[in-house]
């Protein structure tokens, strides 16, 4: 009995050493790439398996955090909206003999209402607290940019004395002006918002026609805010849409002189949707340019008008005279 387990056992011994020879003669066949492909596939297995030490997750986290004793979030919000108005009260008390660059290419009479330090509830206005932090977020990001991509010129401030106009730049390289912004990637749709191009384009134009400067295109950088994707557009500048924009600096500059309040140029229905001078504008008349809130009410009165009297047409074709009997066609039965 012995003997017969002996043989059994030198059997296994045989069998297992003829799978083990066969592999290795099957792994000697494979393409080089194939075996490496798959020791590359093992070696990242590994490092996951070794690197899940260092993610550890305390137990019984649900999405829904239970309310912290030593963090009060709804404070540090407090705190960061207390931070945005002392900031724009800040500004107001400064002397600006300049007209920004940002205020040509936006509302002109909410710019007017601005500089003239119209009262608004400036908790409303910055009701969104985390603005104060994306900012933060985004000068960050921007010195990054600077620093890494070594601009000529970084942060540069330029005035139009011809304009009376006055921004500051992100930077400039080799002929190319760069402006950067930070964005939520969940919202980014892959395009260049037209505010962006037109800030950079003036700023190009200035350059050019008041500092000799030879800027023959824009790069706009869209940096996610997840700090994982940079998206450049490269656009070439507009002489013509530039010159007329800063044309409206002196527009603006003789309304606030003269307090005499604009026209609502330059504003679009996005604006005036979360405008804080709004109830100011509502009262105000217009001599040429319409507020785009009053042109989208005044459409929608004139297609309704426009129905209304295609309705009454209709009507009365269809409406038959009264006293008089329906035409009877000719031979049709009588029952």
């Amino acid at each position: 009995m012995s003997s017969l387990n002996d043989d059994y056992s030198k059997l296994l011994d045989y069998l297992e050493t003829q799978k083990k020879s066969s592999e290795g003669y099957a792994l000697k066949r494979r393409k080089p790439s194939e075996v490496k492909q798959e020791q590359v596939a093992l070696a990242t297995q590994k490092l996951l398996e070794d690197s899940q030490i260092h993610s550890y997750v305390p137990p019984n986290l649900d999405k829904k955090v239970k309310k912290s004793k030593g963090f009060n979030v709804a404070k540090f919000e407090s705190m960061m909206r207390s931070k945005l108005i002392d900031d724009y009260k800040k500004i107001q008390t400064y002397e600006r003999p300049y007209i920004s660059v940002g205020e040509l290419y936006t509302c002109m009479r909410q710019n007017y209402y601005s500089r003239s330090r119209y009262a608004i509830d400036l908790e409303e206005q910055f009701r969104f607290a985390w603005l104060y932090m994306f900012q933060r977020v985004g000068d960050e990001i921007h010195a990054v940019v600077q620093d890494v991509y070594n601009f000529t010129e970084k942060e540069k401030t330029i005035v139009s004395e011809k304009f009376k106009t006055k921004g500051r730049l992100d930077g400039i390289r080799d002929g190319f002006l760069f402006e950067i912004k930070s964005v939520d990637p969940d919202k980014f749709d892959y395009k260049c918002q037209r505010d962006h191009f037109l800030q950079a384009n003036i700023y190009a134009h200035i350059l050019n026609t008041e500092y000799n400067y030879k800027i023959h295109t824009i790069v706009i950088l869209y940096v996610f805010r997840n700090l994982k994707q940079i998206v450049p557009f490269d656009l070439a500048i507009d002489p013509p849409l530039a010159e007329s924009l800063l044309s409206r600096a002196p527009m603006l500059k003789n309304a606030i002189e003269k307090k005499i309040i604009p026209d609502p140029i330059g504003a679009n229905i996005s604006h005036c949707q979360w405008c804080s001078y709004k109830k100011y504008c509502e009262k105000d008349k217009c001599n040429e340019v319409l507020q785009p809130f009053n042109k989208v009410k005044k459409q929608k009165k004139l297609e309704k008008q426009k129905a209304e009297v295609k309705q009454k047409k209709v009507e009365k074709v269809i409406e038959p005279s009264k006293g008089s009997e329906p035409p009877i066609k000719k031979g049709a039965f009588l029952l």
